[in-house]
């Protein structure tokens, strides 16, 4: 698709800002950030948010649209999370994670969820540019700019539109028209797709505070305007042309020129950022690449021209993984690991990578070694799990994942394969009660419940097993009577 169309498809579907920095100045400059209204919460609460968000979410990792990879996806929320922790909003709970789109583009959605597309975050050239995305729709979300254009369309029930949402969502995301205007009716679409693109006003006010996150949190704050300027000498710069009028969120010389002289404020601001941003933009350039694309050459091409930096070695090793060609990773992320021993992503390649080339002992001890510098760290435990459950390891595996769940909040894809473990390691009713939580996680009540009721059904379960099952199948169906009795309610416009 065109770059334009790509710019497009970044502002209408997320209104994208930049990025900041500084911490200094954040106090001084508190006082200049709007309260927050209230008027959506009349119509759409929080939870009906959530509610809506992880409908969105669970659609798009239905149709594999969702980059499911542990290191990137706990980068993504760590990331996040330093923003997010600036909101001041205790009870909210925001999700990042990583799109597989190589369109421009991020967006917001009800309830907290964040999504970026991988080319998005392969155009940026630093941490603190990627955090400014991550801050901008961190913005909406906290200003509840999307509930408060969802009032217009109340009547409409949750189900409904995520479903438009959703569709719209696909067609942004994608740059493709054609695909949003197949999955809702003309006259939906359209009532959607304003809800989805935010007011200059509200794209401002997004743009302000995000960059107030970008300063508290430690990150550069200039990254927002430069970002701005990168993308308009991609696209073309728009200040009162005809394109004004097909977007309505335009990188103007204007908003440049705003985000510029108020980063300009935090200046002197102490900056950190994290050294996993360019070793995370290696591993998704691999990840994303099409299965028939060699990405060696890549790197082999880049070598041609100068020496690979350390993170383009990883970058490189994880495609001589891909390729199964274990041998030469295993010697370079053993080089790496000696430079960098804090890198726990070194740790899970390495460890794949002794595996793949025939060495499940030193694979072994690699892990062990790993969650004994690193306990509890979600990647590496995934793959040893990963790791166990392919070697006969089943039960050390879902003892690993059962502690990994206990103690840390789990996405659904560790989620799942802590559902997955406990069924090869012979408990019939936990396989069954993780698979509820999984369903549960992204929303479905009613499958939940059926899985439920198969874990009570299972042979040998102990008390404790049959009290926990049947006190989550009450609150589940509490939940689902809920839903049942709130139908009537919203078909009659109440």
């Amino acid at each position: 698709m065109k770059r334009s169309a790509a710019l497009l498809a970044l502002i209408a579907g997320a209104g994208l800002s930049t990025l900041a920095n500084g911490a200094s100045n954040a106090g001084a400059l508190s006082s200049q950030l709007p309260d927050m209204g209230n008027p959506a919460s009349v119509s759409l609460s929080k939870a009906d948010e959530y509610q809506l968000g992880r409908m969105i979410v669970r659609g798009m990792h239905d149709q594999n649209q969702l980059l499911e990879d542990p290191e990137l996806a706990d980068y993504m929320q760590q990331l996040g999370s330093r923003l997010s922790a600036q909101t001041r909003a205790d009870g909210d709970n925001y999700q990042y994670f990583v799109v597989r789109e190589p369109v421009i583009n991020a967006f917001a959605l009800p309830g907290g969820f964040i999504g970026v597309n991988s080319g998005l975050i392969l155009l940026t050239d630093s941490e603190s540019e990627l955090a400014s995305v991550l801050a901008h729709e961190t913005a909406h979300v906290r200003q509840r700019h999307i509930a408060r254009a969802i009032q217009a369309q109340s009547r409409a029930s949750l189900a409904t539109m995520a479903t438009m949402l959703a569709a719209v969502l696909v067609g942004v995301a994608g740059g493709n028209g054609q695909a949003m205007m197949g999955g809702i009716a003309m006259g939906q679409g359209l009532a959607m797709q304003q809800m989805m693109n935010f007011t200059r006003s509200e794209e401002a006010e997004a743009d302000r505070i995000g960059i107030s996150y970008l300063a508290s949190a430690g990150f550069n704050t200039a990254a927002m305007p430069a970002f701005f300027e990168e993308m308009g000498r991609r696209e073309g710069v728009s200040d009162n042309g005809p394109l004004d009028i097909l977007r309505s969120h335009p990188v103007t010389h204007e908003r440049i020129a705003e985000t510029r002289a108020r980063a300009a404020q935090y200046a002197g601001s102490k900056v950190t950022e994290s050294n996993l941003y360019r070793w995370m933009r290696e591993r998704l350039r691999v990840a994303i690449a099409d299965p028939s694309v060699d990405m060696r050459v890549y790197y082999d091409r880049l070598r041609d021209s100068r020496t690979l930096s350390d993170a383009e070695r990883y970058g490189e090793a994880l495609a001589q993984l891909r390729a199964n060609q274990p041998v030469p990773a295993v010697a370079t992320l053993r080089s790496l690991q000696t430079t960098y021993p804090e890198l726990t992503a070194l740790y899970g390649a390495l460890g794949e990578a002794l595996m793949a080339s025939g060495q499940p002992e030193e694979a072994r001890a690699t892990f062990e070694r790993a969650l004994q510098l690193f306990p509890r760290n979600a990647p590496i435990t995934l793959h040893y799990a990963d790791m166990l459950m392919a070697s006969n390891g089943a039960k050390q595996a879902y003892d690993l994942l059962l502690d990994l769940f206990n103690n840390v909040m789990p996405t659904p894809a560790q989620i799942r394969l802590t559902a997955q473990a406990a069924s090869a390691a012979g408990s019939e009713g936990d396989a069954y009660y993780y698979m509820a939580e999984y369903h549960l996680s992204g929303g479905n009540l009613a499958l939940a419940n059926q899985q439920l009721e198969l874990a009570l059904a299972a042979p040998d379960l102990t008390s404790v097993q049959r009290q926990r099952f049947r006190a989550r199948m009450l609150e589940i169906r509490t939940w689902l009577r809920e839903q049942q009795m709130q139908r009537p309610r919203e078909m009659a416009g109440e």
